[in-house]
């Protein structure tokens, strides 16, 4: 009888541990993937990488976006957009400058218009939803991208190689 007995806890025991060793994967994983999310403070659905601006950027809609720049986001991003500015905070400057050319692949436009308009708490950076229009954040992420270099693409109507 004890020896039955103890073959049920057994048994008990292993159908117990077949569950758990999964839901302790699973909640790792999902610590690992929160604990990402929080390094970087951005959480951005898969789909504002492709999101583009509904109107065509002129001149006008970079000069709005730069006067709207200077009155929500210079304060913080600096006048040159290099995260220095007078309400910024020196431990984030690296990811608070808009001028990275290197950054580029990972804020295209729809990623910049979602940060603008959304925010997020940690490190700190105001939604501005309710402040402005979307075309105006789309106006914002029109001037914030010409903040960043050019990228150099070889002129092939300049001098050849084998000119003397």
């Amino acid at each position: 009888m004890i020896i039955d007995t103890a073959l049920r806890r057994e048994a008990s025991m292993t159908h117990e541990w077949k569950w758990i060793g999964p839901l302790a994967i699973w909640l790792i994983a999902g610590l690992v993937r929160v604990t990402t999310a929080q390094q970087s403070g951005w959480i951005i659905p898969p789909n504002a990488a492709t999101e583009t601006r509904p109107s065509v950027v002129t001149d006008a809609t970079i000069a709005a976006g730069r006067k709207l720049y200077t009155s929500k986001c210079e304060r913080c991003h600096g006048a040159a957009g290099k995260g220095d500015g007078q309400d910024a905070n020196p431990q984030w400057a690296h990811e608070m400058d808009l001028t990275k050319g290197d950054d580029a692949a990972q804020n295209p436009d729809g990623v910049v218009f979602y940060k603008i308009w959304n925010g997020r708490s940690s490190p700190r950076m105001p939604a501005f939803s309710e402040q402005i229009s979307k075309d105006q954040a789309w106006d914002i992420v029109s001037y914030v991208q010409t903040l960043r270099p050019k990228r150099s693409r070889p002129d092939s109507s300049g001098p050849s190689a084998h000119s003397s």
